[in-house]
């Protein structure tokens, strides 16, 4: 799968494929000061502060409180975010994935893989490890203007977990705020 699609497919929610065999499938993110729990389905990822549609090549809708409208170009992933551009570029290496560029016009520099995820989203920074053999929960900390919070939690549905495209795609969003 070429890198502009992992960040397609889900460079701010989940995408279609997540959720096609689990109808009940959910994204949760805790931190001392906001729980975030996401509900996955075959085309749009929703929660009372998130609803976003997936269709070929966009990704549109609302996302806490700010618009989304979002294109795929080569590996590379254009659009809006709230008031600010998102243009990131996303590469491969093995199962490392790694987005660089602006993400509602922050700079953004982050690394996914099945055993941490790190790296800045928008005005976060994270640094987060799976400390067992279930690759879907990951803990750690992270910083956002300036706060730390050494309590971050972020489990992710097996469907999810298992789809490259959607990890990228639903964590830009989430880690992001």
């Amino acid at each position: 799968m070429k890198p502009s699609r992992f960040l397609a497919l889900g460079l701010l929610a989940s995408a279609p494929v997540l959720a096609a065999n689990s109808p009940d499938q959910y994204l949760d993110l805790r931190t001392r000061e906001r729980a975030v729990s996401l509900r996955v389905t075959e085309d749009n990822l929703s929660g009372p502060q998130l609803q976003l549609y997936f269709g070929d090549d966009v990704v549109r809708g609302r996302a806490f409180g700010r618009p989304v409208n979002l294109q795929v170009e080569g590996d590379t992933v254009k659009g809006i975010y709230g008031q600010g551009p998102v243009d990131l570029k996303v590469t491969e290496d093995g199962d490392m994935l790694e987005a660089v560029g602006t993400f509602g016009g922050q700079l953004s520099n982050f690394r996914v893989s099945p055993d941490q995820i790190a790296g800045n989203i928008g005005r976060c920074s994270y640094e987060l490890v799976t400390k067992s053999k279930s690759k879907d929960l990951y803990t750690g900390w992270r910083t956002c203007g300036g706060r730390l919070d050494n309590a971050v939690t972020l489990s992710i549905p097996p469907a999810l977990a298992e789809d490259d495209a959607g990890l990228v795609t639903a964590l830009s969003i989430v880690l992001a705020q």
